[in-house]
């Protein structure tokens, strides 16, 4: 167990957090926000995935190849999942994987409809965009200006710049009817291929996390859920290039700007 150690008022005094060094190195907590803290958490997350959100606000959908409906986060959406995209919990999450603190975040809501496929093994180590001149103390990508995945520039003012994701965290939520054999665990692997090795499954709990630094050798994906819905809300924190290829070396998964 490991203690927060953290001046965040909206943490449970009372939550546990474990470190597990197998397949690869990743916490996981339970009881992580206090009641209120947690149940403002899953009030925004229920309007958004019943669709009863001003029409204004981000909407549900899918992309091709994904069972998930997904909306990624932007700025005024960060603000209603407060603690979970603020400084403070940037700082945490970058503190609990020795990671350099950058404001660059990207996160997103998931909801996984019951019936859903597994997804397909991959390790979240790759280059994502943000635009050099977009600041503050958190940073999520403006994709009006560059795309995040290709660095592609949509406006004549955009500055394009590389970095890489550096560490995922998956908060679950609003998954009261879960029980074990219902499915949606996210699965942990020792390599690329799912059936070599024996899978960590951790639970989709309501108010747990599963927190990990990406790494060429972070190997996950969704287990498919025949019994009931999976919901929760994903933060990705990133790394210089600099820092990352001093560490992984030609390993880091780097895309080029089209």
């Amino acid at each position: 167990m490991i203690s927060t150690m953290e001046s965040i008022e909206e943490l449970d005094p009372d939550g546990q957090w474990w470190v597990h060094e197998r397949p690869f190195r990743h916490i996981r907590a339970q009881n992580v926000l206090r009641k209120e803290a947690y149940a403002q958490l899953e009030a925004a997350f229920a309007k958004i995935r019943d669709g009863t959100t001003a029409t204004d606000k981000p909407q549900l959908q899918t992309r091709q190849g994904y069972d998930a409906l997904m909306v990624a986060m932007t700025k005024q959406l960060a603000a209603e999942f407060a603690p979970l995209f603020d400084h403070r919990w940037i700082a945490l999450l970058a503190r609990l994987l020795d990671l350099p603190l950058l404001p660059q975040v990207d996160g997103g809501l998931h909801h996984i409809p019951m019936g859903s496929r597994s997804g397909w093994v991959h390790n979240d180590y790759c280059s994502a965009w943000f635009d050099a001149g977009t600041e503050g103390d958190v940073v999520l990508p403006d994709r009006t200006k560059c795309d995040y995945f290709t660095g592609r520039p949509k406006a004549d003012a955009a500055r394009p710049r590389e970095f890489i994701r550096a560490g995922t965290m998956i908060f679950y939520l609003d998954n009261g009817d879960w029980r074990p054999g219902a499915g949606g665990e996210t699965g942990l692997y020792p390599t690329a291929r799912a059936g070599i090795g024996t899978v960590t499954g951790i639970p989709p709990v309501s108010n747990s996390l599963l927190l990990f630094r990406c790494s060429p050798h972070s190997y996950h994906r969704l287990i498919a859920n025949p019994g009931c819905a999976r919901n929760s809300i994903i933060l990705w924190l990133h790394e210089t290039v600099q820092h990352a290829t001093g560490v992984w070396g030609n390993a880091v998964t780097r895309r080029k700007v089209t």
